[in-house]
């Protein structure tokens, strides 16, 4: 039986890394383990440099850190420009009493 002569479902296919795709492959193919690996080498020899496993997911406090330092560093980098808008804003609104009507 070859490889497209069955119906899989390739969207349940992982190729993160070659650990994701054997296991992936083994799942869409039914555990028919000569299929997962027709499925596994059609994919692997066309990706040469993919890693065996998924690097590990960052933890919430590494994702809430990266934010909070790339907001900070924003806040630092464009700290002119929003003072300047703060001074725009509170000026308009000290002089609000004092713009002429448009003609």
């Amino acid at each position: 039986m070859g490889l497209f002569t069955k119906q899989y479902d390739f969207s349940l296919l992982r190729t993160t890394s070659k650990d994701a795709l054997k296991r992936s492959a083994l799942f869409i193919s039914g555990g028919d383990i000569k299929a997962a690996t027709e499925i596994y080498d059609f994919f692997v020899r066309d990706i040469p440099n993919m890693p065996d496993f998924d690097p590990p997911e960052q933890s919430g406090y590494d994702r809430t850190k990266e934010t909070i330092t790339g907001v900070l560093s924003w806040l630092d980098a464009n700290q002119e420009k929003l003072m300047g808008y703060y001074n725009l804003f509170r000026s308009m609104r000290s002089n609000s009493g004092n713009i002429p009507p448009l003609p």
